[in-house]
């Protein structure tokens, strides 16, 4: 743990402090071994840890699952936007983490693609060419929710798709849906002028049922250039549910304004006392990584000790590999080689072999991502092949493209959308 104790944390006796304290009881061990396999993977990790998730189930009338993960895939209250400068002010208590964020293919969305779409194991069997942008487009009118949701996430490379596929997005029967569209729209890149078209269509969504949706075009609009009342977060960090508190530390950790760092702070510890541990922890993580980007530099620790969580908690493994990607922790690149690497015994499963493979390919990390990609293109579980695919969109070498380009006539439809999203991205 960094030793920083000059800096105020919140150490009221019923609270859990630092998150670095908080999540010390939770991992275990952070020791040289990588720890054996588990059944837990990426996909149902995100799936319990994203707003999309719980969002698509909830209105599908799946099994309940909550929060954060974004990846894409894909997750926030009272403070200012990220890298922007606006003042904060304290409201009543009360996310989900992109969690909804960013990103990947949720468990029961993948299990519902495998239901729909014949098994296709063979990335070498592609069809003739296909159009990936019409991929996307096809997805993202389905009548599958969570496969909407991954089209708009994964048209996030290509602007001028996004600007196209977001308004009906922005308007769809799901909440998963519009919380990604909006966090699509505001990790795009895009502002200014060219956003004003959709900003008539986010702006009704700060009156949305879902608190998730109401944050995330929080920062949507904010990244368009409106002026926008960002009070409403403080009562999120509050929550009692864990989506809505880890999409509000989210959203504050975008929107860059060191004045929310008391109010996360002020967070820890309190409420969530009848919810699932593992859940408050994954909810920890995602308050450390909102931390790291408002300048807390130290709260990184207990993200990489995640990196070696033990079996029963290889939910905080693949959270920690995907906040180590978008924080770019240098850091971190050796303790991801020993992830991937462990043999054996110790080896970890695929899902989180491809997402600490993620991290390393963002931190430019040489071949080894695209060998590891390579071991699961042909994979029996839709899920995986849809994170290699995925794996191979961050790469983005030719020879990573080239094997996309054969993934696009896999059978499965999030595979397919994996696929299109990392070559609609490459033009």
């Amino acid at each position: 743990m960094a030793q920083h104790t000059q800096r105020p944390r919140l150490a009221a006796p019923a609270c859990r402090g630092s998150i670095a304290a908080t999540l010390a009881a939770a991992v275990v061990a952070t020791t040289a071994s990588c720890g054996p396999r588990t059944d837990m993977n990426s996909a149902e990790a995100r799936a319990r840890f994203s707003s999309k998730a719980q969002s698509m189930q909830a209105s599908t009338g799946g099994p309940g699952a909550i929060p954060a993960p974004v990846e894409p895939t894909a997750t926030a209250s009272v403070a200012a936007p990220k890298a922007e400068s606006v003042p904060v002010t304290p409201a009543q208590p009360s996310s989900a983490t992109a969690t909804v964020a960013p990103a990947a293919a949720d468990a029961a969305a993948s299990r519902s693609a495998q239901a729909a779409a014949p098994a296709s194991t063979d990335a070498s069997s592609a069809e003739p060419a296909v159009d990936p942008a019409a991929i996307l487009r096809t997805a993202s009118t389905n009548s599958w929710a969570a496969l909407r949701a991954h089209a708009v996430e994964a048209s996030i490379r290509s602007p001028k798709l996004l600007l196209e596929l977001a308004p009906a997005a922005l308007h769809d029967e799901n909440r998963g849906v519009r919380f990604v569209a909006c966090m699509a729209i505001a990790e795009s890149g895009l502002q200014g002028a060219t956003l004003n078209g959709l900003v008539p269509q986010i702006t009704p969504l700060l009156e949305d049922p879902s608190s998730s949706v109401r944050a995330a075009a929080m920062l949507a609009l904010h990244r368009s250039g409106q002026k926008v009342n960002f009070t409403p977060l403080a009562a999120m960090l509050q929550d009692n549910d864990p989506e809505i508190r880890a999409n509000a530390y989210l959203v504050l950790g975008e929107l860059g304004n060191e004045s929310a760092i008391p109010l996360i702070r002020q967070s820890l510890g309190r409420g969530m006392k009848l919810v699932n541990p593992l859940r408050v922890r994954l909810v920890d993580l995602a308050a450390a990584e909102a931390l790291v980007k408002l300048g807390e530099e130290f709260e990184v620790e207990p993200i990489r000790a995640a990196l070696f969580a033990p079996p029963e908690q290889a939910e905080l493994t693949v959270v920690a590999c995907d906040s180590v990607r978008r924080l770019r922790d240098e850091v971190a690149r050796p303790m991801l080689e020993r992830v991937v690497s462990a043999s054996g015994n110790s080896m970890r499963s695929p899902e989180i072999r491809l997402a600490a493979s993620r991290a390393l390919a963002r931190l430019g990390a040489g071949s080894a991502p695209l060998v590891v990609a390579r071991e699961y293109i042909a994979h029996p579980d839709a899920r995986v092949r849809a994170q290699a695919a995925a794996l191979l969109g961050d790469i983005g070498s030719p020879e990573a493209l080239a094997i996309l380009a054969g993934m696009l006539g896999d059978g499965n439809p999030s595979v397919r959308v994996a696929a299109a999203g990392g070559l609609e991205g490459s033009e």
